[in-house]
């Protein structure tokens, strides 16, 4: 965040800016989008040492990083852009699709401050001490000794980064926030900027990261919102709401028939068949799966049909790494870099590299494929073939991020997605992505009752549900702190205090009536839930609780738990009466301990500061579920009104941990959860009273119940509710 917000890294002049974009065209074809051209200005007019963009799945960044280079370079020259990548097969493809130098972050760190610095400033500082050597200046080596300082030297600067130089970090979010903390402080050393692209809603770093969400998350990135990929206007609105975690998402997706779902085997077998009929038909397509065991499946399937149709050769194979054997024909793909393995281009082989296999060495087992992307031959030597090349018909959600085809069919299994996962799965296809949902696990046997398997509907929500995007430190911090004084927490402190406060209160109740029973009750597994309902009870009528409590200890009779009779009396008597519907402070308490009451003042005074706050807060920002519980009220509600259950809503959030359901009252609670329930019920008769009244000047709303809410402000009216 320091560098982002240091202001002394270099920029574009806007004259050389506007001229290179408006005049750039995307590899000669198409140029940019409104949005793209906007988002290259605020970079290039930067001079923030650190920048970043930031746009879904489809919206064109690449494209809108090739217009910032062409832009960068007509002001500082050509190879001023240099590109990162967090894996090499990413790198070779930002490289070949900007026509510059990329390189994978792990190797530039290694080769620029690591071990493959360290060496070679050994050896540098080795030949330097051996030319001062008087013995040496005479020697025939001297000349050669002069030569490797120098190519040691150059290998050093090339490096490094240099003044006026933009390094683009492609797939930031896969980038570890260590890796990132030392890029940048080389980019600052050297006077050089990075510009972070990516997108948070994708897959995340390995180690610790969530620096590119964090910066977007703070209005600190440049947006792309257009989405261009899909062909299909719906598709765009429905890729957002994945990548948001919105559950509306699955009804787009199924009533455009983009949902299948059934047993594992029939849905293994769906996505195969229709990812097959894609191939046939000419169009490119992926297939995905969860987990590995299932793209094993896949790929088997997959290979055992082209050996039918007499494409594959099953004769003449070698061994590949998951024990499956590979004949010409097969397509595989690389998993591992071996810079020591060259292709006909003099490129490296790369993790994530897709090849068509055109011969079987014999006796070593080796193979000769051609490189899909480039086109390229290489020969791959055994070794290499059985510990690092799989088949590569289908493949891992985690994989598949950055490739783009006409199709995409994607195998959900429960328990085995995020939701990052799905969403990057699911927008792989130009022309359409499938989903085909697995309603059971096929490690378990089938259940003896259907009722009890999950539907798709259900698997999916989970897997949207399950967000596993990570968070930097400071969020973590700062998350942790919030939460030590949120009504959630204030009141789970508070509740605990109640329910000793209300055991005591209750036992004194019950010893000056019957001293014989009290150590009975107390021993009952049912005291608790009993002690409980004396709370709910006595909030509601102390006195008639109190009658409740005595009628139930006259007639328990020969009952076998006491403490249980008396938690279905106090329960059925507070059934009768109305809810309360105060959310932060539920009832009066009674208690004699003058240490208990101090805490209970204590915390009571955090939960009034709290809900202050929190009232403020929603009055004064602008959030979704806001957004959308004023779309609910006419539009003659008056502003006091409108404050005042703003201000309630906002609390019970707070209250019940909502943070990031777009529901003004998020989802409805269980039944058991009487508290809440009883609070939801009453807010949401509120919001519906309100949206039905014509005019209501005349009259109070039932926001205005209450002993004392006549004569609180808008503010401090949440607290009481």
């Amino acid at each position: 965040m320091a560098a982002r917000n240091d202001d002394g890294g270099p920029a574009v002049r806007a004259t050389v800016a506007m001229e290179a974009l408006t005049g750039y065209q995307h590899h000669g074809k198409f140029g940019l989008h409104d949005d793209q051209r906007a988002a290259a200005a605020e970079i290039l007019l930067s001079v923030n040492r650190l920048d970043a963009v930031v746009g879904p799945a489809g919206t064109g960044k690449t494209t809108t990083l090739g217009a910032i280079k062409a832009a960068w370079e007509a002001e500082f020259g050509p190879g001023s852009v240099v590109g990162l990548a967090p894996a090499a097969a990413s790198a070779e493809v930002l490289g070949r699709e900007l026509s510059m130098v990329a390189e994978n972050v792990s190797k530039w760190l290694y080769e620029s401050a690591r071990g493959g610095a360290s060496r070679r400033a050994e050896r540098f500082f080795d030949a330097e001490r051996r030319l001062t050597n008087p013995v040496a200046k005479s020697s025939p080596q001297t000349a050669l000794l002069a030569q490797k300082a120098a190519w040691l030297s150059a290998e050093q600067d090339r490096w490094r980064f240099h003044s006026n130089q933009l390094v683009v970090v492609d797939e930031a979010s896969m980038v570890s926030t260590l890796q990132l903390a030392a890029l940048v402080e080389q980019a600052r050393d050297a006077g050089a900027k990075i510009l972070l692209v990516g997108d948070p809603g994708q897959l995340d770093a390995i180690d610790a990261g969530g620096v590119l969400g964090w910066l977007d998350r703070q209005g600190k990135t440049a947006r792309l919102r257009t989405i261009l990929r899909f062909e299909d206007a719906w598709e765009r609105d429905a890729s957002l709401k994945l990548r948001a975690g919105d559950v509306a998402a699955i009804s787009d997706y199924e009533q455009h028939q983009r949902i299948r779902h059934g047993a594992y085997l029939d849905v293994v077998d769906q996505a195969y068949l229709n990812w097959r009929a894609d191939i046939l038909a000419g169009r490119s397509s992926i297939l995905i799966a969860a987990d590995n065991d299932t793209v094993g499946m896949l790929n088997e399937r997959a290979q055992a049909d082209r050996v039918i149709q007499g494409l594959v050769d099953a004769e003449q194979t070698a061994l590949l790494r998951d024990t499956l054997c590979v004949g010409r024909g097969d397509t595989v793909i690389a998993r591992r870099n071996d810079r020591t393995v060259a292709d006909s281009n003099g490129d490296f082989i790369r993790n994530g590299t897709l090849l068509d296999v055109v011969r079987v060495g014999k006796r070593d087992g080796s193979l000769v494929a051609v490189r899909r992307d480039t086109g390229a031959i290489v020969t791959l030597h055994r070794e290499y073939v059985e510990s690092a090349v799989e088949l590569g018909y289908a493949t891992t959600a985690h994989r598949s991020q950055g490739i783009t085809v006409d199709t995409g069919h994607t195998v959900v299994t429960q328990g085995r997605l995020t939701r990052e996962l799905l969403y990057v799965s699911m927008t792989r296809g130009r022309g359409g992505n499938y989903a085909y949902v697995s309603e059971n696990d096929p490690t378990d046997h089938e259940p003896l009752d259907p009722s009890l398997q999950p539907q798709s509907q259900e698997i999916l929500a989970e897997v949207l549900a399950a967000e596993g995007a990570e968070r930097t430190a400071h969020e973590v911090r700062d998350a942790e702190q919030s939460n030590a004084d949120s009504l959630e927490r204030l009141s789970a402190e508070y509740d605990y205090l109640a329910q000793i406060a209300a055991a005591e209160d209750l036992t004194r109740f019950v010893k000056a009536r019957n001293s014989e029973i009290d150590e009975v009750l107390q021993q009952s597994p049912s005291w608790g839930a009993a002690v409980a309902a004396w709370r709910r009870a006595t909030a509601a009528s102390r006195p008639g609780a109190q009658r409740t409590v005595m009628a139930a200890l006259e007639t328990s009779g020969d009952a076998k738990d006491v403490a249980a009779v008396l938690h279905a009396r106090l329960v059925n008597f507070s059934s009768r009466l109305p809810a309360g519907d105060r959310v932060v402070i539920p009832e009066p308490l009674h208690t004699n301990r003058p240490d208990l009451a101090d805490m209970i003042n204590q915390v009571t005074h955090k939960i009034r500061q709290r809900a202050k706050q929190v009232a403020s807060a929603a009055l004064t920002q602008d959030t979704e579920w806001k957004r959308k519980l004023l779309q609910t009220l006419p539009p003659n509600v008056t502003a006091t009104d409108t404050a005042r259950l703003v201000a309630r809503v906002a609390i019970y959030r707070d209250r019940w941990g909502i943070d990031d359901s777009p529901l003004p009252l998020g989802p409805a609670p269980a039944d058991h959860d009487w508290e809440q329930s009883s609070q939801y019920e009453h807010l949401k008769r509120v919001a519906d009273w309100a949206s039905s009244q014509a005019n209501r000047q005349q009259q109070p709303g039932p926001w205005l119940e209450g002993s004392i809410s006549q004569q609180i402000s808008p503010i401090t009216v949440g607290w009481q509710l």
